[in-house]
């Protein structure tokens, strides 16, 4: 079990950790701005922030009280600052919320309560003189359009008044599946545009972090077919998600009117978080190969975790979230102990490993004593598990990303033993060393043709594009011949791999490929190249045509994709595709390369014009293109 001991290669030279230097730069770069946040609610507007009322609390147990009974009702207790905290509890839940004006004058114009998972919330709200000014119904059990502020969290608006009637007191029954919490601010106008602007820009930086790994490491997949992509993937999946649903923003644009599956997607996506991220580090850390107990306790969460996601669809909502939680309690201090114990036995990636998951663990420390009033609540203790997360998710892609190299020098390292075997067995018989050699050299041209082809068209793939490119540009530049960049895309491909399967969607690629370099094999001199630019968008080099007849050959290449179906194993395909050209002659290599993008936005023009059709960038129309 070479790389498991303490003296394995992989103690030694894992080269993630090599990395880490390098890296080190970016991570903090991240972490510097992350930081930012902190002072900026502060700096935004000096007498914009937030203020949290006073809060009193009665618990109706038997859900009989009204608002004009519970007001004389005895019981009433004060709550500490901070967002009060009750726990889970079928009872129904009262407070008494009080606040004076805002400091230097003005009014309080919304009130917000930050917890969006309430199932049923009513607002009733008072002046001095215990006149109702306002009466609110809200909860996530009711549709997003009935709230009177689109927001994902609960906010109503403070109705201007004359003075002396304006309100200063809220009375707030909660009823809830969820746990018992109430964080409630007190906004200006100026200061929750100010909030809200950076929340914003949290989010989209969050979610913008999260979707930018996912689709990195999507690609990945698609290309190596390791697991441990795939779960990587599925894991960031899931526990984007599972932050879009607990912090409301998942029931604001995605589902707004399913108030059932509300409460039960924040179990789903948090029990496939867990048990995505479980297998993820089986594949990661090895642990297949290394069994016992260290494999069984993922093993085992993983599938605790599935049950925990059916029973989201059984169970009602606090049994299922605490028996989701509890997994998530179970992985997560498992995975930091798993991590440790890889870690001393001298695996180098279990130590990146602990260190991304030990970044959650304290992000939701973070988060929770701010909560309990232990750190002050700002910018970046509001938002601690996403930040914990994100920068979990960035290092975790790091570390494939060290793991890819660990695997092509491993495979180098086993190319220089079979070259050091055969350099041997030469000394031992010749001929044998010689006809080994014949079959090495033939073996070495496929594996140097393939890495030049698209396995599934046949055509030239990306990398040999890139490199005709570069020989076409300067030859252009020194004969001062026109050079042609031919993108093509095929139209509406997602709906043929989403309605007819993949298996179709392949037999078009390979026909049209074929079709098209028929096309440019005919012309004068043979040096058109067609290349699979990625997924269905293909993309042609086209040397020594003027732009009249690059545009003319483009539009053959549309109609003879458009004009016979493609036959493939789901019957007869209608295949279109949009085309953008880019024809001159470059002036330097930079040009050349600029000519590639000029092309790409000709491609956008026809998808926007409608698709099915050429369109050509506009220098090469100025250069003389009908």
């Amino acid at each position: 079990m070479a790389g498991v001991g303490p003296r394995g290669p992989a103690a030694r030279s894992w080269p993630a950790l090599r990395l880490l230097p390098g890296l080190l730069p970016v991570l903090l770069a991240l972490l510097v701005s992350l930081l930012l946040l902190v002072p900026l609610p502060a700096r935004a507007v000096p007498a914009a922030s937030p203020t949290e009322p006073t809060m009193r609390v009665l618990e109706d147990a038997s859900g009989a009280l009204d608002a004009a009974r519970v007001l004389v009702a005895p019981g009433w207790r004060a709550l500490p600052a901070g967002a009060p905290n009750l726990g889970y509890s079928d009872a129904v839940w009262w407070f008494n919320l009080c606040w004076d004006p805002p400091p230097g004058g003005g009014r309080w114009s919304q009130l917000e309560l930050a917890y969006p998972v309430l199932d049923q919330v009513e607002i009733r709200l008072f002046d001095r003189d215990g006149v109702e000014r306002g009466h609110w119904r809200l909860g996530d059990k009711q549709p997003f359009g009935q709230r009177p502020v689109p927001h994902r969290h609960f906010i109503v608006p403070l109705p201007r008044a004359a003075p002396g009637q304006e309100a200063v007191r809220a009375l707030v029954r909660v009823h809830t599946s969820s746990a018992v919490q109430l964080p409630a601010r007190l906004w200006t106008e100026q200061a929750f545009l100010a909030g809200e602007q950076l929340d914003q820009l949290v989010q989209g930086l969050y979610l913008g972090v999260m979707l930018g790994m996912l689709a990195y490491n999507f690609f990945l997949w698609r290309v190596m077919r390791e697991r441990v992509y795939l779960w990587y993937v599925l894991w960031v999946a899931a526990i984007a998600s599972f932050q879009a649903s607990i912090g409301g923003l998942a029931f604001q644009y995605l589902w707004p009117e399913a108030t059932q599956w509300n409460d039960r997607a924040i179990v789903v996506f948090l029990a496939l978080a867990v048990t995505s991220a479980s297998f993820f580090m089986i594949d990661f850390l090895a642990l297949a190969r290394r069994g016992g107990w260290m494999l069984r306790l993922p093993q085992a969460t993983a599938w605790l975790c599935l049950l925990a996601l059916l029973s989201a669809f059984v169970l009602p909502y606090p049994m299922a979230i605490r028996l989701a939680i509890g997994c998530a309690v179970v992985a997560m201090f498992g995975a930091l102990l798993v991590s440790a114990l890889r870690g001393r036995e001298g695996f180098a990636p279990a130590r990146i490993f602990l260190l991304a998951w030990f970044l959650v663990l304290a992000g939701g420390l973070v988060l929770a004593a701010s909560k309990f009033g232990l750190l002050p609540r700002n910018g970046l203790t509001e938002h601690a598990t996403q930040v914990g997360t994100a920068l979990e998710v960035i290092l975790l892609s790091l570390s494939l990303a060290g793991r890819l190299q660990h695997e092509r020098r491993l495979r180098e390292q086993a190319q220089a033993e079979a070259m050091a075997t055969q350099r041997r067995a030469n000394e031992r018989l010749e001929q044998r060393v010689a006809e080994r050699t014949r079959d090495l050299e033939q073996l070495n041209r496929r594996l140097e043709q393939a890495s030049r082809t698209d396995a599934l068209t046949g055509v030239a793939n990306r990398r040999h594009f890139d490199e005709r490119h570069a020989g076409a540009v300067q030859r252009a530049i020194a004969s001062a011949g026109p050079l042609g960049v031919l993108l093509l895309d095929l139209d509406h491909f997602k709906r043929i791999n989403d309605t007819l399967g993949h298996p179709a969607g392949d037999d078009c690629l390979r026909e049209v490929a074929r079709r098209v370099a028929m096309l440019l094999a005919g012309q004068d001199g043979g040096e058109a190249l067609l290349a699979r630019y990625g997924g269905e968008e293909f993309i042609a080099l086209l040397p020594d045509l003027r732009p009249p007849q690059a545009q003319a050959l483009a539009e053959r290449i549309r109609r003879v994709i458009a004009e016979r179906p493609v036959d493939s194993v789901a019957g007869p395909v209608a295949v279109t595709a949009s085309l953008g050209l880019c024809c001159r002659v470059p002036r330097d290599a930079a040009d050349g390369i600029a000519m590639l993008r000029e092309a790409d936005e000709a491609l956008y023009q026809a998808k926007r014009s409608g698709r099915n059709r050429v369109a050509i960038d506009l220098r090469t129309a100025a250069a003389g293109a009908p």
